[in-house]
Order: structure tokens, then sequence, then C-alpha cells
């Protein structure tokens, strides 16, 4: 009986988390749509066409990187567990606050085998990289308010930064003064190392075609605007959104900083290239987790069958 009532109970819970989740999603499409359906269009089909593909392509990267900080710290996951996890435990960032991207995605890696301490010291060396990575790609942005020893300065302090959070005497170590704090079980974390170098250079990959998809997006609508400030631009405006924590998803500073940005070369579209690189970014998003349920159902059905 008690089993029961913590299956349902369990149940209860994620049904709420995801009502939470969509709710917060639809609210921002509300919120953008009079603003977005205001631009002035000049449709170009194929580069459009092209961008969402790019689009789709950044978020499969950072599944590719999700299981690249498993893997750093020894924890292994399919390719199944891992496109559910990231796909579907990052819509959770549309909820205010970060604590419940965390423990949708720990508790995805979870159901595919990872234990809750990998799954929560890879999510930490996930994003510190992502963001580390952000900012030595945005450094191109400075390029002309900066010297070139002082960009050569910033790099090398933010490449060590990087360092440290991929060396097994950092993270690891403040993860279980942590659980000692809490005084709960330390965990013992292997790291592979063959996967460090391969995660830095997909991050850095990530970025450089998230911000082509932005070009692609922005020339297929008609919006002119050059593809170094969107690339390095974008990489800024997304750790900047990563960083305010009050807001779900990043939502509105992400489109505030990256239009600040592009002002100055894209004058007079940049805001307008901004609130379509949300809705451009939303759907990407909502992509791979409705083809996750989508593949999910067709075996589900297919296993009812042959049963």
């Amino acid at each position: 009986m008690k089993m029961t009532r913590l299956k349902w109970l369990t149940l209860g819970l994620q049904c709420v988390v995801i009502a939470l989740v969509f709710y917060f999603i639809g609210r921002t499409v509300v919120e953008l749509w009079p603003k977005i359906v205001a631009i002035e269009w000049h449709l170009d089909p194929p580069l459009f066409v092209a961008s969402i593909i790019v689009g789709l392509a950044c978020q499969g990267l950072l599944i590719v990187g999700w299981r690249l900080s498993l893997r750093l710290v020894g924890a292994p996951i399919s390719w199944g567990g891992a496109i559910e996890s990231q796909a579907v435990g990052q819509l959770a960032k549309y909820v205010p606050g970060k604590v419940m991207t965390l423990v949708g995605k720990v508790y995805l890696a979870g159901r595919a085998g990872v234990p809750e301490s990998q799954a929560t010291l890879a999510m930490f060396i996930e994003v510190s990289t992502l963001t580390i990575t952000g900012l030595i790609v945005g450094l191109g942005y400075a390029l002309q308010i900066l010297s070139p020893e002082r960009l050569l300065l910033a790099a090398v302090i933010l490449l060590a930064g990087a360092f440290g959070v991929l060396h097994p005497a950092v993270l690891p170590r403040a993860i279980n003064a942590g659980l000692r704090l809490l005084k709960r079980p330390t965990a013992e974390f292997r790291y592979q190392w063959s996967a460090a170098v391969p995660l830095l250079v997909c991050y850095f990959v990530l970025w450089a075609l998230w911000g082509s998809g932005l070009w692609l997006l922005a020339a297929g609508l008609g919006l002119q605007a050059p593809l170094l400030p969107l690339v390095t631009g974008n990489a800024l405006a997304w750790v900047a959104g990563f960083l305010s924590f009050i807001f779900p998803g990043g939502l509105g500073v992400r489109e505030y900083v990256l239009a600040r940005l592009l002002g100055p070369s894209a004058s007079g579209v940049a805001m307008s290239i901004a609130l379509v690189s949300r809705a451009w970014l939303l759907g990407a998003e909502l992509a791979w987790p409705v083809g996750v349920w989508v593949c999910k159902i067709i075996a589900r059905r297919r296993v009812g069958r042959l049963g």
C-alpha cells in the first residue's frame, strides 16, 4: 500500500512539474508574440530552413556535451538516456530559478543508471565549461576596445579557469565538502581525461554554430547583421542570461544584452533579431523532447503489438 501511494505521489509531482514547465513556456510565447508579429518579414526560405537545421544541431551538440560531461566523471550513459535527460530536463529552466533544471536532469539521468552525485558534478562541469567557453568566444567582441595583450591575458585566465573546472582536484572536492556538511555520504569520482578535450572542442564548435545559425535566421528573415558580432554577442548574451538566476531561461536579460551588443553593427534591427532568436531557440528546445516522446509512443505501440 505504501509503495502504491509513493508511486502515485511521484507521478503526481512529475505531472505538476511538467505543467509548470509548459505554463512558463506558454507565457514566454504569449509575451513575445505581439512583438514578433509586428516585425516586417522578408522571408528567404532556403536560409530560414537552414537556420532551423542549425538550431536543431546546436541542441544536439548540447546533448553531446552533456554525455561527455558524464563520461568525464566516470559515469557513462547511453545515447537514449543522454538525449532524454538533456532535452527534456533542460525545459525546467523556464521555471523561475535554476534548481528545477538541476533536479530534472539529475532525476532523468538517474533513470538511465547515473548515480545522483556523479550527475550533479557532471552538471556543474557542463554549465561551468559552457560559461567559460562562452566568455572566451565573447572576447572576440572586445577586439575593438581592448588591446591584443589584454585579450590574450583574459583568454589565458579563462582557459586556466576551464582547466580548474575540469581538474579532479577542484569540483569533486568541493562537492564532497558540501556533502560532508550535509552529513551525506561522499562520492568517489573517477575522471576519464579522454573526454576533457572533446568537451571543450564541442562547446567551442557549439558557440560558432549557434552564432552562424542566428546569422542564417536573421538573413532568412531579411534582418541583415554581420556574422562576428552575432557569434560573440550571442555567447555573451547567453552567459548574462544564465547568470540572471531569477529570470526563467534568462528571458529578457539575454534578449536585452544581445540587442545592445548588436546595436552598433545592426542598427534598427538588433532588437528584432534578439526577439526572433528567442523564438528560434525555443522551437529547437521543444523539438527534441517532442521527438523523444513521439519515439517512446511508437516504441510502446510496437511492443504492444508484439506482445
